[in-house]
């Protein structure tokens, strides 16, 4: 159901799958699963679509908790929600929780005056501390990689550290054919050309591309075609900017080659 990203697949396939569906194997040569995963990248790009998908394929139970959902007015009310994210997850184990928006929950403590907001990252640092052994798969997303308190990125917390970059052109014909699988499409439908003319768009760019073509042709009576597409293209363009690509690529970079 992911449209390319063919990478992230592989990667996910062989670490995290692949110790479920062979673990004679894995234990045999000592290999053991990712602790957590933080997907980072611009917003668009399908990060919660591929957390609820993997806790699917895995058969895992799924919590999703945003921001507001562990927020509270009460001193240690946060850190008390915390807990029973994770009391829920060992209860039901195997659990997969996914943290959108990590950034909010987990900051940079350096800096911070608030020892009350100090005390949530701990909570939730020593929660997610070899939750792995407990049966818990830990993946959180940020659009902020930078404003994560580097001490949930160690090992034994989040192992995998992946970038989710916009689609190639590879991913955007993939995706285009997903999107307008089923609907009344023209004969001069393009895949690949539709796909190249689209650089830069995310995936949520790409699915409003193809509902603005579809709206256009449903006013006309007419099938999709070429020229519905391109007047999307003409009328809105991409979400993220290349200089925001340039700073996801940056911290990538920093993160592979340790520079910075």
């Amino acid at each position: 159901a992911v449209a390319g990203m063919h990478e992230l697949k592989k990667s996910l396939e062989e670490e995290v799958l692949g110790p479920m569906r062979d673990p004679e194997l894995y234990r045999e040569y000592g290999v053991k699963p990712p602790n957590g995963m933080l997907l980072f990248g611009p917003p668009g790009c399908g990060k919660t679509f591929i957390a609820r998908r993997l806790a699917e394929e895995l058969g895992f139970h799924f919590i999703e908790v945003l921001p507001s959902s562990v927020a509270s007015t009460y001193i240690h009310g946060t850190q008390e929600k915390i807990a029973a994210v994770f009391k829920e997850a060992r209860r039901k184990a195997p659990s997969l929780i996914f943290f959108d928006e990590i950034d909010a929950m987990v900051p940079r403590r350096e800096g911070l005056s608030s020892e009350h907001v100090a005390g949530e990252v701990n909570e939730l640092l020593a929660q997610t501390n070899n939750a792995g052994e407990q049966r818990i798969l830990v993946v959180a997303a940020t659009n902020r990689p930078e404003r994560v308190d580097p001490a949930l990125l160690r090992t034994g917390r989040i192992d995998r550290v992946i970038y989710l970059p916009p689609p190639d052109v590879f991913g955007r014909t993939e995706m285009l054919k997903m999107l307008l699988l089923d609907r009344r499409l023209a004969d001069d439908i393009d895949f690949v050309e539709l796909a190249q003319l689209s650089e830069g768009y995310v995936s949520s760019d790409m699915s409003f591309l193809v509902n603005e073509a579809a709206r256009a042709a449903m006013k006309e009576r007419e099938p999709i075609g070429a020229a519905h597409f391109k007047l999307a293209l003409r009328s809105h363009k991409p979400s993220i900017s290349r200089e925001q690509v340039r700073s996801y690529e940056r911290f990538r970079d920093q993160r592979t080659f340790g520079a910075g």
